[in-house]
């Protein structure tokens, strides 16, 4: 649970950012349904009451009143779901779209009693767009069974499977107990049900150690297997068995459509759902109806680390405050217009790299004002948490890693000197500082940017290479062995690859080396370095090509061009991709003097 003052953090970033609110439940009355009703007493006609908030308006008008005396007051809509799809496109998507909190009803269809089925399939629809979703679940039905359909109706199959030797075996070691022991079979799969699935599922790397160690959830289980005298290899095999056949018997209730794997819930009676876009909490009818607090009670037991806090801060204010910085962003006409003007006098070729450029330098002065407003929620949230207690301790709690460890404080320094680094490659063409695979090695290009955009070829270039862009480019040498001593010479690089960040050095790693020269090669991209799917572009590259023994055991090569398919995995970031640049500058124009000693 969240300390009292990081609970203030948590709402100034995630509560007190909500403007709107839309209500989903069938028991809600709604403006159409409101100015009907009007229209039939005006008219003398008979008033159809299927709503239950005929019979107790003021416990609705409550949770209303809350939500707009909250300071400042919240836009609340209602939908009372009637028309709500079950595919992914309904009629309330544009509501989703611009509200900043949802309340919805579990149950949106009386006729079927404790069926949650469109519910979830809002939330699934909720899961697939790109907007940060805040919803509180609202239901009479008892809330472990709504907090198990939902998991179950959210998760995607798990990724995990058994070959079918695997499950021939575990079928095999069923079958013997079951000769051995009436009713064996029905007993083992009886104990695993839905709470163990579950927890599997939330604790995929652990689960089997849990049952090994006589977890009590797993109590019965043990029980069963002990008594079949199965080995603990055996014990493990069965249990990710039925695991997969209980899946199986759920797949209908499923998400196969928008699964995600960055999904966890709590494990307390507080209970929420946290997805890559959606938080979710529950709270039963029956309650106090102040809804605003039972979301800020689960945020606080989630308990966002104060990176997510510095996020959302920053994503709030952009919403408040992004008018009067887009006016601010805005002072400056004529540089404004001398943009403009180039983005229309540019060439089709030429139009797409104009555009990124303009629109980086837009966002740089919008967000100028934003983050001063961040900065300063970022700066109260640090000094209360260092006159908190102790730093480590304090990490610990927010991110669950311990830096007093080696292993981890060695992991901590790669991903901070990959982020300092390094980024994600970005871009429809081949620049400065992007570090592409050719086979199983790195290289840098380091020709400059200026001279890498495809319509700004100079005419000699066509004539000679034609669409065949040359650049030059630096193998990366890779350390595999201890960290660097020399780490600060501003030779090495960080970035991630499949397995982790990597460290790569721009010439020879070998300390009594650190001004050794670089290996260099010049590169011709194809189709002027333009990428296709996934930063894949083509390269040509003059190579040797041996011919075969030729007397006395010598060698006759040949230089051949070569052709090759290469990745753009990485990109340095512009002040380190610069000094490369420089580096290599330096180590091409160097003078050799014919000067002798003293």
């Amino acid at each position: 649970m969240a300390s009292d003052y990081y609970q203030d953090f948590i709402k100034e970033a995630f509560i007190d950012s909500i403007r709107s609110v839309l209500i989903i439940d069938d028991d809600y009355p709604t403006f159409d349904e409101v100015l009907s009703n009007q229209h039939d007493l005006n008219s003398g006609s008979q008033i159809e009451k299927e709503k239950n908030w005929y019979e107790n308006p003021e416990r609705i008008r409550e949770v209303i009143r809350k939500f707009r005396s909250n300071k400042p007051p919240l836009l609340v809509d209602i939908h009372d779901g009637r028309n709500v799809a079950t595919e992914a496109e309904n009629t309330i998507a544009g509501h989703l779209y611009q509200s900043d909190l949802l309340v919805l009803d579990y149950q949106l269809d009386k006729s079927r009693k404790g069926d949650g089925t469109r519910a979830i399939e809002i939330l699934r629809y909720l899961m697939s767009n790109d907007h940060l979703n805040l919803v509180i679940v609202y239901t009479n039905e008892d809330l472990d069974t709504v907090f198990d359909s939902v998991r179950l109706g959210l998760l995607g199959p798990s990724k995990a499977s058994l070959s079918e030797e695997e499950m021939e075996t575990a079928e095999n070691l069923i079958d013997d107990a079951d000769e051995k022991k009436t009713d064996f079979r029905s007993h083992i799969y009886q104990s695993i049900d839905t709470e163990q699935y579950l927890h599997s599922r939330l604790n995929e790397q652990t689960y089997l150690g849990t049952m090994m160690r006589g977890g009590k959830l797993y109590s019965h289980f043990n029980k069963l297997t002990e008594d079949a005298g199965w080995k603990p290899e055996e014990r493990k095999l069965v249990l990710r068995y039925i695991l997969g056949q209980f899946e199986k018997s759920q797949l209908d209730v499923m998400n196969t459509i928008s699964p995600e794997d960055a999904f966890r819930w709590s494990t307390n009676s507080t209970k929420w759902i946290k997805g890559e876009s959606i938080f979710i909490c529950f709270s039963n009818k029956s309650d106090d109806d102040d809804l605003l607090s039972e979301l800020q009670k689960a945020l606080n037991d989630w308990q966002p680390n104060p990176s997510r806090l510095f996020l959302a801060k920053l994503r709030a204010s952009m919403d408040e405050y992004g008018v009067v910085a887009q006016a601010q962003a805005l002072t400056d006409k004529y540089a404004l217009a001398y943009w403009y003007k180039r983005l229309l006098q540019a060439s089709e070729s030429a139009r797409e790299w104009y555009v990124a450029e303009s629109v980086s330098r837009h966002s740089d002065q919008l967000m100028g004002t934003i983050l001063q407003r961040v900065g300063d929620f970022a700066k109260n949230l640090i000094e209360a948490e260092a006159a908190a207690g102790d730093i480590d301790q304090t990490c610990q709690a927010r991110f669950n890693v311990d830096l007093t460890k080696e292993d981890n404080k060695k992991k901590a320094f790669r991903e901070h000197n990959a982020y300092v680094c390094s980024r994600k490659p970005e871009g429809s063409h081949l620049t400065t500082g992007q570090i592409f695979t050719l086979y199983d090695e790195y290289w840098i290009c380091l020709s400059p940017a200026c001279d890498m955009v495809p319509s700004q070829m100079s005419p000699w270039k066509t004539n000679m290479f034609g669409e065949r862009l040359p650049f030059i480019a630096v193998r990366l040498r890779p350390i595999k062995k201890k960290w660097p001593e020399d780490i600060n010479t501003n030779r090495y690089l960080f970035f991630q690859v499949d397995d982790g960040v990597q460290v790569f050095c721009f010439n020879d790693p070998d300390p009594s080396k650190v001004s050794s020269l670089p290996h260099w090669s010049t590169f011709y991209a194809e189709d002027a370095g333009r990428f296709g799917d996934d930063f894949r572009f083509k390269v040509w590259r003059t190579e040797e090509e041996k011919d075969g023994e030729h007397g006395a055991g010598r060698r006759e090569t040949n230089l051949v061009i070569k052709h090759h398919d290469v990745k753009v995995v990485s990109q340095l970031r512009d002040e380190y991709a610069i000094n490369l640049m420089q580096k290599l500058g330096v180590s091409l124009t160097r003078v050799g003097l014919d000067f002798s000693g003293g």
